[in-house]
């Protein structure tokens, strides 16, 4: 079988709560999987009064936006069903149809099924 890799983009305010990596250590250990995360910070952040952070995404590529990245690697499909189920149990799923944006088709495939088996998002 291939490595199966899920990019699981979480804007600003996605996660249920915050993603750290002391728990996606814990969690990839469990289940056998590497993980790993990434913090991107937009150039187009503005900071408004009340201190809500907006940005103006329409003329950045979707890498580029403020945003958590937690890659998920595989060999075995057992184990990243597992593993991407927890991140989804604990975190939820990436809110946007763009939000599996570079993973594998089949990983993709397979993160898509997991959200629809929780009727999406």
């Amino acid at each position: 079988m291939n490595k199966l890799i899920a990019q699981m983009r979480y804007f600003p305010d996605d996660a249920l709560i915050p993603i750290l990596e002391a728990d996606l250590k814990r969690i990839g250990q469990k289940h056998e999987v590497r993980l790993a995360k990434e913090e991107i910070t937009g150039p187009a952040q503005e900071i408004l009064p009340g201190g809500v952070m907006v940005e103006n995404t329409r003329e950045l590529p979707i890498e580029k936006s403020t945003q958590t990245v937690v890659t998920v690697e595989a060999d075995d499909e057992g184990a990243f069903r597992r593993c991407v189920r927890e991140l989804i149990v604990t975190y939820r799923g990436p809110v946007p149809a763009w939000g599996l944006w570079g993973s594998t088709v089949l990983a993709e495939t397979i993160a898509n099924e997991l959200l629809d088996q929780d009727d999406g998002w």
